[in-house]
């Protein structure tokens, strides 16, 4: 029996033809990454019932085109769904069309019939019933997002270029809410999910953490959180490279999330360093404890019997730091610092479990007394510079090292060990590292305006934390033409640390502020990395010997063996090579028998405030006859 043909003629009216898409245009304008299933599902359904189809649809591609799913349908009454069967169907499964739709042209189809019956085509759509279609790519520029299409199975149909025009307009509204709301998913990835492991971030856990202190509190049980930090894991990254690296923290990830119970959640914080949160323990807190102490024993099994692991590294194993909590009456990153201190305990002696105590919670105080007068630091301008004279034989000051300095508002003058490694911890660094630099060209700008000082170099320490910013260089540009800065004279001093991670990204940003005239130091050269293979990319002008060497350098004759062999690779590189923490006459006498010609330290003078400075560059000069 011939299938009955279904002209769509006459043509609905014009009037209720715009309607419909000035509808469906202004639901997906307005629909949020939340909504846009629902809209869709929406516009199918009317898009259906206005072109008298059996079914409207929308496939979607994988990323790689290799795939396709029917992600969202809408059926006539009396019409077989076909959603479920047509899933993770292989791009070849659409023959010519798909190669269509990459060319951005829609796929029209009034008879069955007129198809090979050994097509691809035909045994797609024969198993379905389908008399007639049309089906539309989803692109954007030269990305094929899906398929839009309408079925016929009842029949045949026939499609005019109005109809296709239509639909076309439509089309593009639903690419554009997919399109908007992948990138709204993207976007949230980024902010709650760690790209490494996928595992929730910091963002996420202090999320999911709030919720459960509320919980805690309607059902009186305690909660926990478990700082899990992988032991020995920075030797594993410089041994065997950042990707083995990323291959171990995803494997711990996934171990760590196979044992946990159905409700906690694993995150990442940073580095090798696990967040866990586990909920609903008993209402009896030493109950609790070994509930704790249990689930501890479980992840580190986990971790020490993963196959994959052990055949990257037969040993892995854990350090856990723990703190209860019942309620909500502390704040998060209390909580967070709480275990991360736990942690610290045990890593002092070892893998294993700590729990939260009193000693403890008077460290996290003071930790965060700290973080909030760090900040009043910030704020009031409370850092200054000083700055240590940096000289060249015969004893001619070249410039100065700029070292910082916190004058309290209680606790008077205090130097950096009180309080830098917490500011690289709690990232703190960055504010402050910005301040200092700002300040260092603040000050030689000014020195390059005056004849006395005009030649001086300075040199400011970067830390890593601040070098990695991927806006660190645009931030150097934007410094140096607001303090009108020469910066042939200012010299960045980077430690060996800096070269562990992402060494290509370094260079290159070395580069780009070596082309302004910055020069760069490489600090306590022989204490870290010193790769020499990288060493010799790096656009260097100075190394800069570590003051552990030259502090025994006359008593010990490994010590002169390491500086000499410093500054005959710093020679060979044509480097300048500068040493530190000279205390002594003999220290000096040895540094320029071994060929060292710059140095600074005590036995030339203290850091100094700027005033203090320029009186001794004044003092010092005048008595070599300047």
């Amino acid at each position: 029996m011939q299938a009955e043909v279904r002209l769509t003629e006459p043509h609905p009216p014009a009037d209720s033809f715009f309607n419909m898409v000035a509808t469906i245009s202004g639901a997906f304008v307005q629909a949020t990454a939340a909504d846009v299933d629902e809209v869709i599902n929406s516009a199918l359904a009317a898009i259906g019932r206005f072109y008298q189809a059996d079914r409207c649809y929308l496939f979607k591609f994988s990323a790689d085109l290799t795939t396709a799913s029917n992600s969202h349908e809408w059926c006539a009454p009396g019409v077989s769904p076909q959603l479920e069967q047509l899933q993770q169907l292989p791009s070849a499964a659409f023959g010519d069309w798909y190669r269509q739709w990459t060319a951005g042209l829609p796929s029209i189809l009034c008879d069955i019939n007129s198809l090979p019956h050994d097509s691809a085509e035909y045994q797609l759509l024969a198993p379905q019933g389908i008399q007639s279609l049309l089906m539309l790519p989803l692109k954007s520029r030269d990305r094929l997002l899906g398929m839009f299409g309408l079925d016929i199975v009842r029949g045949l149909q026939q499609w005019s270029a109005e109809q296709i025009a239509g639909l076309q307009l439509i089309a593009g509204n639903i690419c554009s809410a997919l399109i908007r709301q992948q990138i709204e998913h993207q976007a949230e990835s980024l902010a709650f999910y760690d790209p490494v492991t996928g595992l929730a971030n910091r963002q996420l856990m202090r999320d999911r953490i709030l919720q459960a202190q509320l919980q805690s509190s309607r059902s009186q049980h305690y909660a926990a959180l478990l700082f899990i930090d992988i032991d020995d894991f920075k030797t594993l990254n410089d041994s065997l490279g950042y990707n083995t690296g990323d291959r171990v923290l995803k494997l711990v990830g996934q171990s760590l999330q196979a044992v946990l119970p159905s409700g906690d959640t694993v995150g990442r914080l940073n580095a090798d360093e696990f967040l866990i949160l586990t909920e609903m323990l008993s209402t009896q807190r030493a109950a609790a404890v070994q509930e704790v102490t249990d689930l501890a024993a479980a992840l580190q099994a986990a971790v020490a019997q993963n196959v994959a692991l052990t055949q990257l590294r037969p040993k892995n194993t854990l350090s856990i730091g723990a703190t209860l909590f019942l309620g909500d009456q502390l704040d998060t990153d209390v909580l967070i610092t709480q275990a991360d201190m736990a942690m610290h305990q045990v890593k002092a002696v070892g893998n294993g479990l700590a729990f939260f105590d009193a000693e403890m919670q008077l460290q996290a105080s003071r930790r965060l007394l700290l973080a909030h007068e760090l900040r009043e630091a910030i704020v009031n301008d409370q850092f200054e510079l000083y700055f240590q004279p940096q000289l060249v034989h015969p004893g001619v000051v070249t410039g100065a090292e700029a070292l910082l300095r916190w004058r309290h508002p209680t606790r008077g003058i205090l130097g950096p060990y009180e309080f830098i490694d917490f500011a690289e911890e709690s990232g703190l660094i960055l504010p402050i590292g910005e301040l200092v630099l700002r300040k260092a060209c603040q000050q030689l700008a000014l020195w390059q305006r005056q004849a006395g000082t005009s030649r001086l170099e300075l040199s400011v320490n970067i830390s890593a934390r601040q070098f990695q910013q991927p806006d660190f260089t645009a931030l150097v540009i934007e410094i140096l033409q607001q303090s009108g800065v020469d910066a042939t004279s200012l010299k960045l001093e980077l430690t060996e640390s800096m070269l562990v991670d992402n060494f290509e990204q370094v260079v290159a940003k070395m580069q780009q502020l070596r082309a302004l005239g910055i020069r760069f130091a490489l600090d306590d050269f022989g204490t870290g990395y010193s790769s020499l293979v990288y060493l010799k990319r790096l656009p260097l002008y100075q190394l800069k010997i570590d003051r552990g060497f030259v502090d025994e350098l006359v008593q010990d004759d490994n010590q002169q063996a390491i500086v000499r062999t410093i500054i005959m690779l710093g020679q060979t590189l044509g480097l300048e090579v500068l040493a530190e923490g000279v205390e002594t006459e003999a220290q000096l006498k040895s540094l320029l028998q071994l060929g060292c010609y710059h140095y600074q330290g005590y036995y030339f003078a203290r850091p100094l405030p700027h005033s203090e400075f320029e009186h001794f560059l004044r003092q010092h000069h005048a008595g070599l006859g300047y």
